[in-house]
């Protein structure tokens, strides 16, 4: 641990992130249609050219993720044999920052993480405000936390939501 700390000498910091979030459930589809803005102020001492944010629900889209291989070494082989319209995904994301049009950039590995590019690197102290409409095909609720049976429906992890950046940078996680 000391040697840890030794390396890392930024102090600790935590981001301050504020959500508003508006959204419906189409309880036939079984899909959420919303629109999310997120306030993201920059409490770090580094200038932050990107943010990472987390699509969870793409963790349902296929066999590679991580999810996929987790629950495959878990022994649970109903999501690998799964047709589509038991998975889950997120979709219709247009990412914007302070209302203007941003490029995003795809994980090089997970499908659930994506880069949202900002105009200008964000500042110490300042804030931006990230909003995307989103679409969230939910998935059967036998796979894990996010899912529904019939018209019961257990929802975590469905928004996108920015990665954590501490004193020790991302942890864009699937």
């Amino acid at each position: 641990a000391i040697l840890a700390s030794a390396q890392n000498d930024k102090p600790y910091f935590q981001q301050e992130v504020n959500y508003t979030i508006r959204v419906k459930l189409d309880d036939n589809k079984h899909e959420l249609d919303g629109d999310i803005a997120v306030e993201y102020v920059n409490n770090s001492p580094d200038e932050l050219p990107f943010i990472w944010f987390h699509i969870w629900p793409n963790a349902y889209k296929n066999n590679g993720t991580a999810l996929a291989e987790q629950l495959i070494e878990d022994g649970n082989k109903k999501f690998y044999f799964a047709d589509d319209e038991e998975r889950g995904w997120i979709s219709n994301l247009d990412f914007k920052a302070d209302g203007q049009s941003v490029k995003t950039e795809a994980h090089p590995e997970h499908i659930d993480i994506i880069k949202v590019m900002l105009n200008a690197p964000l500042k110490p102290g300042a804030r931006i405000t990230i909003s995307t409409p989103f679409q969230v095909h939910i998935p059967i609720g036998e796979f894990s936390r996010l899912g529904h049976i019939e018209q019961q429906y257990q929802i975590t992890q469905w928004y996108p939501k920015p990665a954590v950046f501490d004193n020790t940078g991302w942890h864009a996680m699937p």
